[in-house]
């Protein structure tokens, strides 16, 4: 039996509260009848809980006399999940179901109104206009006195609460209450008025603390969210020393020494990886207790049982300049009953600035766990590997246990006029990166991961999500650094309160220089695509696309509002939805594997010598396939499909890459490790400019549905040409003196080329 807890705050600006109590029930049944527990703050309140056998979102109260004289009107309350509390305000005369404290207090039927109470939310602008700060915060260590700085300008006193060791159960050691600032300035560097802070003269290094936050009739201990350390479980911030984090040799004297790092973003091959699917599975043949782990991605000289290279000696092997991390920012996690952490992909952030514990074997050591991914990063750029992080700025995990809503609640979120939260995200905590202190929050916090990691680009999880003023701010802060940083995300056009020309979503790249777009267009004509189980064929899979496949080979000028190729990122499989072997398997269930194999190598190289990043998920040249079955005699159920399109919190069955494939496909291989040689290095692959592209490429006769395709490449050295069948021979007489770079038709049988293979052809001047 489920059990839902609502706590229910009822206000009347007269003051009768004689002989009231409520009514709640949900649908399917008849209710009954509540009394109130006590009075508080706000009026009469209880807390009342609705049980139901399956999961539920909404359910149903009223308040009324006890006799039914009279009666409110029916409130529907959302519910949160069963592991969190629902809490709402009712006020006598408003027919409004309000979700925040503050918005109900600023209700004109509230009896002690305060009609600014909800200004963080419904007038942010003036909010940060008297209150926002541009200076540093968070905590910074000294033996002699650290320094702690927290923004919290609706608070009425906040305590730094320090623990005895850095534990999710250490006793409190010393309780140091802060002094808000004094100067109030329209210089927003020395506007220290919303800020507390205290100075510590104990050496305090390596111990966990929070801080204690008294706002209006409430009080909270929360984590800092500048943290750049924490407990095992993140609930607890940790201050350590440099030294603790520091690493040898990992520092760079300056950026241009990251010689990793590309000039052109239309020189990245970008490759996703999940640091536990990476090595988890003991076909990769690292030792046991690294799998999984950070140091398991940095292990060195790994191989399946028939000696083929796995991990880092693998993703070198293949070529590729970037790998791109699934989220290691610490994550809310959850614990199976030997109290191990559950596997989930890392979308539900936690504390934005600290590595995730679980994904090292040190992880009750902050220290180590920080060490453990400096090394693995180290080991990439030793290899001339960038990494990039993928970063979800967008939501947090729970807004009841964020700092930011105990610190300043209802201010990092944007929020409806009940003080519900915004859902554009489709989780219900929608950051608002249009707000001054929150869009500090994401500069600084990459900042942070560039100048402590140094970090190589990032990707932006949900984009579309935030607003262009702050990804262009967001640019500019990195070109500060280095303006070879990568910034790519999700453009999609998100179901946010934003303006539509105010969200960074792909219809306006043109308003983001600077910052790439997944391209779904590209992708969807390609290979065709799976989203919420509704399945689409591509080109690759027989669907009549060539025109818009010619479209993606012009760097999707016509598909988008892009400024230049190098906004545009080519991919056709990602972490989400089906793979590219799973999908191509539901399309065509009775071909055989071989006839599979060749789409997929088609898709993949079709993919990298399009104009713009090329983006692929670790496993996509081989054939990944997250297709468990479970079902009877090996066969795959309903359910096991649902999970192989979003497999974010299956278990390592589904989501460990499987390194045996590599031996079902070595010539691929091989083809494909040349072809992405050849996008990195050669510019007839990669442009800075669309004059470029449409004096490069050009195209032989294009039909619709032929499943034939011929791309030109004009350069000033040399020329290439590339065919492609899908369905029919394609003739080959006109390139009859030029000569083949790669094909995956290893037999010629006469001038043609036959269904389901390409060519590569090279031709000098």
């Amino acid at each position: 039996m489920l059990e839902y807890r609502v706590l229910i705050h009822y206000h009347s600006q007269e003051g009768r509260y004689a002989g009231v109590n409520l009514w709640q029930w949900k649908d399917g049944d008849l209710g009954q009848e509540t009394r109130f527990s006590s009075y508080d703050y706000f009026g009469l309140t209880t807390e009342i809980t609705y049980q139901s056998q399956g999961p539920i979102s909404t359910a149903k109260f009223l308040i009324k006399a006890h006799d039914w004289s009279w009666q409110s009107r029916d409130f529907e309350v959302k519910l949160l999940p069963i592991n969190l509390k629902t809490e709402v305000w009712v006020i006598e005369g408003d027919e409004t179901l309000y979700y925040s404290k503050q918005a109900a207090m600023a209700s004109p039927q509230f009896r002690y109104r305060n009609p600014h109470a909800f200004d963080m939310a419904n007038h942010s602008q003036g909010f940060d206009q008297y209150w926002a700060y541009q200076d540093w915060l968070g905590a910074r260590y000294e033996a002699v006195g650290s320094v702690f700085k927290v923004w919290a300008p609706t608070a009425k006193q906040v305590d730094l609460v320090v623990y005895t060791a850095a534990t999710n159960d250490a006793p409190v050691w010393k309780v140091y209450p802060m002094e808000r600032g004094s100067v109030a300035s329209t210089d927003h560097r020395k506007n220290d008025i919303g800020v507390w802070s205290v100075r510590v003269t104990t050496d305090i290094r390596g111990l966990a603390y929070q801080y204690h936050v008294y706002q209006d009739f409430e009080d909270r201990l929360t984590r800092d969210p500048y943290a750049t350390a924490a407990t095992e479980d993140g609930f607890r911030s940790v201050l350590l020393a440099e030294e603790d984090r520091a690493l040898p040799n990992f520092s760079l004297a300056d950026e241009s020494r990251a010689t990793w790092r590309v000039d052109d973003p239309s020189h990245a091959v970008i490759y996703e990886m999940h640091i536990r699917d990476l090595t988890k599975s003991p076909t990769s043949g690292v030792p046991a207790n690294l799998r999984g782990t950070y140091l398991g991605a940095a292990y060195p000289g790994s191989r399946t049982a028939s000696g083929q290279p796995t991990g880092l000696d693998y993703i070198k092997e293949l070529g590729v300049n970037y790998v791109q991390l699934q989220p290691i920012a610490d994550r809310f996690k959850q614990y199976d009953s030997e109290g191990n952490v559950l596997y989930n992909w890392g979308y539900d952030p936690q504390n934005y600035n600290v590595p995730e514990p679980s994904l090292s074997n040190h992880a009750s050591s902050p220290a180590q766990v920080i060490r453990d991914f400096k090394t693995m990063v180290k080991t990439y750029h030793d290899a001339g590997i960038g990494v990039i992080m993928d970063v979800v700025y967008n939501h947090v995990y729970s807004t009841y246990d964020s700092p930011f809503q105990a610190l300043v609640p209802d201010y990092y979120f944007r929020m409806t006029y009940d003080g519900s939260f915004e859902n554009g995200t489709g989780v219900g905590s929608e950051t608002a990166s249009e707000h001054a202190m929150f869009r500090k929050y994401m500069i600084d916090s990459l900042r942070y991961w560039v100048e402590e990691y140094q970090i190589d680009g990032f990707r932006f999880d949900l984009m579309g999500i935030h607003d262009v003023e702050t990804m262009n701010q967001i640019r500019q802060a990195m070109d500060e650094i280095d303006p070879r940083i990568l910034l790519y995300g999700e453009g999609w056009d998100m179901g946010t309160v934003l303006a539509p020309e105010q969200k960074a979503k792909k219809g306006n790249a043109h308003l983001m220089p600077g910052i790439g777009f997944f391209n779904d267009d590209q992708r969807d004509s390609l290979k065709g695509s799976e989203v919420y189980g509704h399945l689409k064929a591509g080109f690759v899979s027989g669907q009549g696309s060539e025109h818009q496949v010619a479209e993606a080979f012009k760097a999707s000028h016509q598909l988008g509002s892009y400024l230049s190729p190098s906004q545009v990122l080519n991919y056709v499989q990602a972490h989400d939805n089906y793979n590219l072997h799973d999908l191509l398997q539901e399309l065509h269930p009775d071909e055989d594997v071989a006839t599979r194999w060749q789409r997929q190598e088609l898709a993949t190289v079709l993919n990298l010598l399009m104009p713009g990043m090329t983006f692929m998920e670790a496993g996509q040249e081989f054939g990944r396939t997250k297709l468990l079955a479970t079902g009877l005699d090996g066969e795959v159920t309903a359910a096991d499909k649902e999970r192989a399109m979003n497999s974010y919190n299956a278990p390592d069955a589904v989501n460990q890459i499987d390194w045996n494939r590599l031996d079902f496909v070595p010539q691929a291989l091989d083809r494909i490790r040349q072809l992405i040689q050849l996008k990195q290095t050669d510019p007839n692959f990669a442009f800075t400019t669309y004059e470029q592209v449409l004096e490069t490429i050009d195209f032989g006769l294009i039909e619709e549905g032929s499943g034939r395709l011929e791309v030109i490449f004009r350069g000033s050295q040399k020329d290439y040409t590339l065919l492609v069948t899908v369905k029919e021979a394609c003739p080959l007489n006109h390139l009859a003196d030029w000569d083949l770079v790669v094909s995956n038709q290893e037999v010629w049988d006469g001038p043609s080329l036959e269904p389901l293979h390409y060519a590569l052809f090279e031709g000098k001047h």
